[in-house]
């Protein structure tokens, strides 16, 4: 998933769901890589639909389970 050693990979999360925002980068994006890589299933958020996307794949190509939430938090109007 990326160059960086996956910490705390023993750490077994099957059958958890995990909703991780600001995912489109940084420490967002990096969590939810790791949660993925620990079992979890992971619910990505964020305004860029395309780095959410491509997030997406990269998390499933690795095995994981990954749903895209085009989102933005600041906006409450999409808050509901």
């Amino acid at each position: 998933m990326s160059n960086f050693p996956t910490p705390y990979v023993s750490h077994d999360l099957t059958g958890q769901v995990a909703l991780v925002t600001g995912t489109t980068s940084g420490l967002g994006r990096r969590f939810a890589i790791v949660l993925a890589a620990c079992g979890a299933k992971v619910a990505i958020t964020g305004r860029r639909v395309e780095k959410l996307e491509e997030l997406a794949k990269e998390i499933r190509a690795s095995g994981g389970v990954c749903e895209p939430i085009p989102f933005d938090i600041t906006n409450t109007e999409e808050i509901t």
